[in-house]
């Protein structure tokens, strides 16, 4: 009670965060997600600012898979259980660790036992590009292992699209889009191997109209779009043109943002260091997640800091 009570606070603490760190948050299709167990499956193109965004909008109690080689510190590791992460081992990871996967894929099995949901990135990987990268085999894994363990347990898998107008960047947009509902009973009955390759597909079709996808033969059209202020915020419209260039090609009215700009200037020296640190990031995946982790400290330790100040001024009065 008091961890779920801590979550629920963290959560509603971070999508105010959110709500400051995006210009403009819409969510479309939340309020069909179906009640009880839940896998949340999302492409996966801006690090944990995907996992937090999907936690966030979804209204669940959840769970999600991360990266393994983010726990191999004691302290983080405590941290990262404490709000929900399980960590997911790779390939990169060493082939003797793949074997770990099995007890995370069954506390993930646990969770969904209890009617809750879980978050896995079913591409297993993160990138840039905008196109749904081929799926892995973790999620059918997860899911056919709570169907394992209660055949009757009603079990949804919810595609989730993210879209981004400009992933790396502060005070961008995002929409984040939850598809129709796939039943993973029906995949179970098929037998594990016929009805895994069929729960993939299944869920690259579901997926795939919910964010823009440029395939590998039609990359050049990429030219198309570059320096042009796109609205990559309307994927059908953005895959419509795609398919067929005869079709309009959605555009977003730049504003300025007001907003933004007075928090550049009232935090400026901490934007001043983070243009220092932004350089050292090798992976660029990661800058948004930085990014907001730093803002957020930053955020927090004056909020803190103000709040210490109404103390002792009220005990000193």
């Amino acid at each position: 009670m008091i961890h779920r009570f801590f979550f629920d606070l963290l959560r509603v603490y971070v999508w105010a965060g959110l709500h400051v760190f995006y210009r403009h948050i819409k969510i479309t299709g939340a309020r069909q997600v179906p009640t009880g167990a839940v896998l949340f499956t999302a492409n996966h193109q801006n690090a944990f600012m995907d996992a937090l965004l999907v936690v966030c909008s979804s209204g669940r109690y959840t769970h999600f898979l991360a990266r393994a080689d983010i726990f191999k510190k004691g302290w983080a590791k405590m941290l990262l259980w404490s709000i929900n992460i399980l960590p997911v081992y790779r390939v990169r990871d060493g082939w003797q660790s793949l074997g770990q996967n099995h007890s995370s894929f069954q506390a993930c099995a646990r969770v969904l036992q209890k009617q809750q949901a879980v978050v896995i990135f079913p591409e297993g990987n993160h990138g840039s590009a905008r196109c749904l990268r081929p799926l892995s085999k973790g999620f059918t894994r997860v899911a056919f292992e709570a169907l394992r363990a209660n055949p009757r347990l009603p079990l949804h898998i919810v595609p989730v699209g993210l879209n981004y107008s400009h992933p790396t960047a502060a005070r961008s947009a995002v929409h984040v889009i939850y598809g129709t509902a796939l039943n993973a009973n029906q995949f179970f009955e098929m037998g594990e191997v016929q009805g895994a390759k069929a729960l993939r597909e299944a869920l690259r079709q579901a997926l795939q109209p919910l964010i823009t996808h440029l395939p590998e033969e039609k990359k050049s059209l990429k030219a198309h779009w570059k320096d042009r202020p796109v609205d990559f915020l309307q994927p059908g419209e953005v895959n419509a043109w795609i398919a067929d260039q005869a079709m309009p090609l959605p555009m977003r009215v730049p504003t300025p943002d007001v907003a933004g700009m007075l928090l550049r200037t009232l935090f400026l020296p901490f934007v001043l260091v983070w243009y220092a640190w932004d350089a050292k990031i090798k992976d660029r995946v990661f800058v948004a997640s930085l990014k907001f982790a730093y803002a957020w400290v930053v955020a927090s330790a004056g909020i803190v800091l103000l709040l210490l100040v109404l103390v002792i001024s009220c005990i000193w009065r």
